[in-house]
């Protein structure tokens, strides 16, 4: 016995440290997880779990603050669902008093996350053995009071504009929204010498929003590091160098993953996204107190921000409220009415894209909406269009002009913008002797071109602005900037007019679309020729067997009279078919033609014809006929098919052996559009739409096969496996080969 206890027992001993190494360890990553938590889900979520805890303690619960569904309804039904809010709401009318109003059914989520949160870490802990409070009961709870808010809006007249194209600002707007920042920048200037350099910076946070549809918390956090240019041949006349913003953080990113959006030089200087960043750092690293970055290391550099406090150094970042509060002056000055403030650059703007025509693919890539995969990991994530398009220029490759961009500074002027910028020329690079910095790189090629705009964007600026102090720069007061402003003028006159280049890359698309639409009615001619030419030989078919049959001597023609008013005897037409030729061919006799039928029906040379079982039938005989033979009219058209596509099928595979072979037993899409065109489809809206997708991947199956020169069942192999590769249903591939080949068109 003795031996056995003593194996008990350090058994026993081996459990409890393995327990408490298992528990040390959950304690340890529970503190890691708070630890790399991002700040703002802390903010968010502490107070509401400390709430709760209150909540239980004064309920006086038998296990304290365990977090089951049973408590965290109750807790929601007493405490936050149904008390009025604790501060006035910019949101609610003010018309409502302030006992009358209630939490969106989104704040009362919030609480759920919170506490599904605090639920996880007492799990985690081994003190919660519940199932998930966010059940069920929880998300019906939620959707009563979606509806309950819904009747409340409806009840308390809340504005039906609210989230519509009204709340936001149009182009013109957003025009005047930059004058009046500009305006307003050179008169606060006289009282203080920063409040220029605030207006600018007010102009450069709208323009993220409005040209990248950046969120205002990624703009507070970008750095200048964040940005870079490269350029993009083919775009047009112009040196096309947009400017690149990257972001790793933001609302919706919490876990590094790469961003990138653009931005194209616009066309006019008042809207341009590089003119405005570039004259907001003029001023703050020539005509302000802070100095010019120094790129010799990067943790001198790194962390300055692109849209920096007022106070403090140039690495702390930029308050909500403080941001708030200028872009509420902003709108208050160009009389923009909306609720939203900072949010409504980022709405506003893919608003606008969408009524000039960008498409939603393009739109969702802008704005990062359900980034996928690839293009965050392999693709430069940069949609041309929405960025052609919001910078004013046509959305086809090749029409990017600035006529002001073909004036070359001189040399003289771009070294008296950020003369320190000269020292760092060339000095990144891979090559010997140079300093291998990606970013440093990219940010000192975008800052030299950005003197460039500076320059040639500064006239048309200057002669609308003329009392704004950025003039004040030594640059604008050189012997050498007056001989490059006139030819600047002599440019500008040009800018409303494209060139002839620009006009035909402008072309060329409309004219394909003409001629593939010229294509498609003359294959819709052809098809109804041929249609129209086999119906004619089945009619000369029928002729000529029915003029056989009436050459053959089986036909016997009888002329009767009829007594017409007034003693006129008129020929009265009776064909008949007789009973021996009947039941002897029935099916051998065809119909007669119109022709024939004209022909027999006529006045005055009417017979009566019947088929006599012998020769001697040819005389008359007044013993009645069998039943009259009618005329049959020519042959129709015989009517198509009204043929549903199968909904149930999900892969490529299946989708090909429907357009091949047919499914349960019902013909192919293919030979169905060969027999009967798109007449088995017309008329039904629902299934030329779904014919229309489903194409989609039957084209890239053949585009497959002709690239590769392989046979088309194997490309479909192929197509079929980027379903798998991608993860997505078969509609969603049909969607994206789509926005695939309009892209690249």
């Amino acid at each position: 016995m003795g031996p056995q206890r003593s194996a008990r027992r350090q058994r026993a001993d081996v459990n409890i440290a393995n327990n408490a190494e298992l528990r040390a360890n959950a304690h340890h990553i529970l503190a890691t997880i708070r630890e790399q938590r991002p700040e703002n889900t802390h903010q968010v979520y502490s107070p509401k779990q400390e709430e709760f805890k209150a909540f239980c303690e004064r309920k006086q619960y038998h296990d304290g603050s365990t977090v089951t569904e049973e408590k965290l309804l109750l807790f929601l039904v007493e405490e936050v669902a149904n008390r009025p809010l604790r501060t006035r709401s910019r949101k609610v009318g003010s018309n409502v008093p302030q006992d009358e109003t209630r939490l969106a059914w989104r704040s009362v989520r919030a609480y759920i996350t919170a506490l599904t949160d605090l639920w996880r870490e007492q799990k985690a802990l081994g003190m919660n053995s519940h199932p998930s409070p966010r059940v069920d009961s929880a998300r019906e709870y939620l959707r009563s009071l979606q509806r309950r808010d819904a009747q409340r809006d409806r009840e308390q007249y809340a504005d039906k504009g609210r989230d519509t194209l009204l709340d936001g600002y149009t182009e013109d707007e957003f025009e005047r929204l930059c004058s009046e920042l500009w305006m307003h920048g050179a008169d606060a200037a006289s009282s203080s010498a920063a409040a220029a350099e605030c207006h600018f910076r007010t102009l450069v946070d709208l323009m993220l929003g409005h040209y990248m549809l950046t969120r205002g918390g990624d703009r507070r956090s970008a750095e200048i590091s964040d940005l870079f240019t490269f350029e993009f041949k083919g775009e047009g006349p112009t040196r096309c160098m947009p400017l690149i913003f990257t972001t790793r953080a933001s609302k919706q990113n919490q876990h590094g993953r790469l961003e990138t959006i653009g931005a194209l030089r616009h066309r006019k200087p008042i809207l341009c996204m590089l003119s405005g960043l570039a004259f907001y750092l003029l001023y703050r690293w020539d005509l302000g107190d802070e100095p010019f970055p120094d790129f010799s290391q990067r943790s001198a550099w790194y962390r300055i921000r692109l849209i920096k406090a007022s106070t403090g150094d140039r690495t702390t970042a930029f308050s909500y409220n403080s941001q708030r509060d200028w872009v509420a002056k902003a709108y208050s000055y160009a009389g923009i009415s909306s609720q939203k403030k900072t949010h409504l650059p980022r709405s506003g703007a893919a608003k606008l894209a969408e009524l000039k025509g960008v498409s939603e693919d393009q739109i969702r890539r802008a704005g990062r909406w359900n980034q996928e995969q690839m293009v965050g990991c392999y693709l430069n994530s940069l949609p041309r269009k929405f960025m052609r398009t919001m910078a004013g220029h046509p959305p086809q490759m090749g029409c990017f002009e600035i006529p002001r961009a073909a004036v070359a500074p001189p040399d003289e002027l771009l070294s008296l913008i950020w003369p320190e910028l000269d020292a760092w020329k060339g000095r990144f690079g891979p090559h010997a002797g140079q300093i291998n910095d990606l970013a440093a790189g990219g940010l000192t090629s975008l800052l030299l071109y950005l003197r460039e705009v500076i320059l040639q964007d500064s006239v048309a600026l200057r002669r609308r602005f003329p009392g704004h102090p950025v003039w004040n720069h030594p640059v604008f007061q050189h012997k050498a900037y007056a001989a490059f402003a006139q030819d600047i003028d002599a440019s500008l006159d040009a800018e409303a007019a494209p060139s002839r280049l620009s006009v035909l890359y402008q072309a060329i698309p409309l004219l394909a679309d003409h001629l593939q639409a010229l294509d498609a009615r003359n294959e819709q001619r052809v098809r109804e020729l041929k249609g129209s030419i086999e119906r004619l030989l089945e009619l000369q078919s029928s002729q000529s067997q029915q003029l056989q049959m009436l050459t053959s001597g089986s036909l016997v023609f009888r002329l009767e009279t009829s007594q017409a008013p007034g003693g006129l005897l008129l020929p009265t037409p009776r064909l008949r078919e007789t009973a021996a030729l009947r039941s002897a061919a029935p099916q051998s006799l065809p119909s007669l033609s119109p022709s024939l039928a004209d022909v027999a029906s006529s006045r005055y040379t009417s017979a009566q014809a019947s088929i006599a079982p012998t020769p001697s039938a040819r005389s008359p005989s007044p013993s009645p006929l069998p039943a009259a033979l009618e005329l049959a009219p020519a042959p129709e058209l015989e009517p198509a098919p009204k043929h549903r596509m199968c909904r149930a099928v999900r892969t490529v595979e299946d989708l090909w052996r429907e357009w091949t072979e047919g499914l349960q037993g019902k013909p192919s899409i293919a030979e169905l559009d060969r027999r009967w065109g798109n007449r088995w489809r017309a008329g039904r809206q629902s299934e030329l739409q779904w014919y229309s997708l489903r194409l989609e991947v039957i084209k890239e199956i053949r585009r497959v096969a002709q690239a590769r020169r392989t046979s088309e069942e194997a490309a479909m192999w192929q197509v079929s496996q980027q379903q798998q590769q991608r993860g997505c249903s078969l509609d969603q591939l049909c969607k994206q080969l789509r926005a695939a080949r309009k892209e690249c068109n």
